[in-house]
């Protein structure tokens, strides 16, 4: 396994749509072993593909910590929403931020596993958050595009200030 570099904001790759994996290989599932090692190096709970300069729709997430189990979703497609709630997201590609987004309390995904095995999976509360957020990276999209324009200008000056350094 390797450490990948964590592509951070303003970076453009974090702002494309990602590519449908058609094909669950050697090369994925090398691609999803260093992404899990890059998350739990970074302290991470989830990151997706482009985060680390990949456009593949590829998820992973440790909703219970490093120790537990970590999962891969790979095309994941969330096909039901539940609820709501607030809560504060941070992101490892928009470093010195955290705000409160809302999101669904529950989901309901497909997608395959790192096998290439059609998975079915309903989660909630801090995994619902995962899911969606890191899926909301694999159509470009960030947690900061939630948040209201004074809210989003300090993170991005933040992040911009952090990027130079």
């Amino acid at each position: 396994m390797a450490l990948l570099t964590i592509r951070t904001y303003p970076d453009e790759i974090l702002k494309k749509q990602c590519e449908e994996v058609l094909h669950v290989g050697d090369d994925e599932r090398r691609l999803i072993d260093d992404m899990f090692e890059t998350m739990v190096q970074n302290q991470g709970v989830g990151l997706a593909a482009p985060q680390v300069g990949v456009l593949k729709n590829i998820i992973v997430a440790a909703p219970e910590g490093p120790d537990k189990e970590l999962y891969a979703f790979i095309n994941p497609v969330i096909t039901k929403k539940k609820g709501e709630f607030v809560d504060i997201e941070g992101c490892l590609s928009v470093p010195c931020s955290s705000a409160e987004v809302t999101r669904a309390r529950k989901v309901w995904v497909e997608a395959l596993d790192k096998k290439g095995k059609r998975i079915t999976i309903t989660v909630s509360d801090l995994f619902a958050r995962i899911i969606q957020h890191e899926g909301d990276h694999l159509k470009g999209i960030l947690f900061i595009d939630y948040l209201g324009f004074q809210a989003r200008k300090e993170i991005i000056d933040c992040a911009r200030k952090v990027k130079k350094l």
